[in-house]
């Protein structure tokens, strides 16, 4: 078993990572990582956190955050784990297991690995699709085969597919998904048919363009999501390097919390906010675009009611043109479903985390604590993104499956907002 594993970025050799080490001290949940001395760094950025400096072994700890952020969560992790024979706390054991394709555009591969790799994919009928759809639910394993390599965060039951042309592939080894697919629960049966509607409004407003539909195979209903960090031509599957911003924020992979900003503590370093968000997207070339960009993502997740908008659910890419913020992904009505905890958002507006006292004099407030955009900027992309929603739900109608009341909710936040109101909630009658 390698005791060392080679990491690429897209295909180019970047460095290789080992088991931390130091002295006695042998941390399972924290890996090094050492540039290779003749790796020259492109217009290609791995992470907003740490620097590309070839032949040099950045932090352990902002390395492990890093790296382990793309592995799952929780039960997903700790079953998957499982399935190995390896501690789900083991980050370099998880790397080597499941890394061959996880988000992005890194792979972690054998040193030993042949140069030239043909990747591996198997046909499924409707029925295999449906068993393995079954298999994420009850094993809470991706669906995960023998010689799979990949893996993806989350908590909720999802498999990684291939598509091409019609037909649904299962890749093996590291061969790569291009689609999520995420089965509906006979215990939340209106979820997968929420979120689908928030991706239909998010794509009518250009906040995003990845392809989704509500499929069913035999007595199996599920939600086919295409990949925003793959592209497809002909049975070829390219990358497109991400991060997530509680990666690019030096987050604890391990804490299951730390991608949510701290109640007690709002500056709390080792948590996100949106000011720390914004913060980061402050530096990017294109500042006000991206910052801009954040800001629409932002009043999207007020508008639609979504209370998991933590710092993994907002991504960066970063390509040839620079690190930009990705499209919107997994924006989902949870407020007005079923088995609502509270109202509380994952990350405060102006300080306040309960949804329902959230207003455009917050939201302006917040933006304007930023101090990246102008004035006049917030303002009316904040109006621009209500007056556009509301465009989009008269567009769109509400597919099968919503749960009752979702489309008259979304609705009323924004009339609220538009009245220069707080959302608050309608009586209930």
């Amino acid at each position: 078993m390698s005791e060392a594993l080679a990491v690429f970025l897209h295909d180019d050799y970047i460095g290789e990572v080992v088991t931390y080490r130091r002295g006695r001290q042998h941390d399972k949940s924290r890996v090094n990582f050492t540039w290779d001395s003749g790796y020259q760094p492109g217009n290609i950025t791995l992470t907003e956190s740490f620097a590309s400096l070839p032949g040099v072994q950045p932090d352990a700890t902002l390395v492990s955050n890093f790296f382990g952020g793309y592995a799952p969560d929780g039960n997903h992790r700790a079953a998957m784990a499982k399935r190995r024979g390896i501690d789900p706390g083991d980050l370099f054991g998880l790397l080597r297991e499941f890394g061959g394709s996880i988000g992005g555009a890194l792979t972690f591969r054998d040193p030993d690995e042949p140069p030239k790799y043909t990747p591996r994919y198997e046909q499924l009928d409707e029925g295999a699709v449906a068993q393995r759809l079954r298999q994420a639910v009850k094993q809470h394993d991706l669906g995960t085969q023998d010689d799979s390599r990949s893996m993806l965060p989350g908590y909720q039951p999802k498999l990684l597919l291939a598509r091409f042309g019609s037909g649904w592939y299962q890749p093996h080894g590291r061969a790569h998904s291009t689609h999520i697919l995420k089965p509906e629960l006979t215990s939340r049966p209106g979820n997968i048919h929420n979120e689908f509607y928030s991706h239909e409004l998010a794509r009518h407003m250009k906040l995003s363009r990845f392809a989704s539909e509500i499929i069913t195979f035999g007595q199996t209903t599920f939600l086919a999501i295409e990949r925003f960090d793959r592209s497809v031509t002909g049975n070829t599957v390219s990358l497109i390097h991400q991060e997530d911003v509680a990666q690019a924020l030096g987050l604890d992979w391990r804490d299951s919390d730390a991608k949510f900003q701290d109640p007690a503590f709002l500056a709390n370093p080792a948590r996100p906010s949106a000011l720390r968000v914004a913060e980061l997207t402050g530096t990017f070339p294109d500042s006000d675009g991206a910052t801009t960009e954040w800001l629409r993502q932002l009043v999207f997740h007020v508008l639609v009611g979504d209370n998991d908008a933590h710092a993994k659910n907002v991504g960066l890419i970063h390509d040839a043109n620079g690190t930009s913020v990705s499209e919107l992904y997994d924006a989902v009505p949870n407020f007005f479903q079923p088995g609502r905890m509270s109202w509380d958002m994952a990350m405060a507006v102006d300080g306040v985390f309960d949804h329902r006292k959230v207003s455009i004099k917050r939201l302006v407030a917040e933006a304007a604590s930023w101090s990246v955009l102008r004035p006049d900027r917030i303002e009316a992309t904040i109006q621009a993104t209500i007056h556009e929603f509301i465009a989009a739900q008269a567009a769109i109608p509400a597919p099968t499956g919503v749960n009752p009341g979702v489309v008259e909710r979304l609705a009323w936040n924004a009339a609220r907002l538009t009245a220069d109101h707080e959302i608050s909630r309608p009586k209930e009658h």
